[in-house]
């Protein structure tokens, strides 16, 4: 598992400077899964997200990058 954390300035709900963008990358055999947290230290408002390589796709979904933070579109690094 790789992580890549970064500060990305004020929490929405109290205005604190911990808040945190956080991009995990799991892989197992055929299987990822990346996931995106947005969280903050100091009172805990929490957003998360997270894409799995067996997910179904729909006919009609727009391809979806999974090393782009769906809450702040910043890219994340799997090294």
């Amino acid at each position: 598992m790789s992580k890549d954390r970064q500060a990305i300035g004020s929490c929405p709900d109290c205005a604190g400077n911990n808040y945190s963008c956080t991009f995990n990358h799991f892989k197992r055999d055929h299987l990822t899964i990346d996931s995106w947290e947005h969280r903050c230290q100091d009172c805990g408002h929490r957003k998360t997200s997270a894409i799995r390589s067996d997910d179904e796709i729909e006919e009609d979904s727009v391809a979806i990058d999974p090393t782009l933070c769906p809450f702040c579109w910043r890219q994340g690094s799997c090294d």
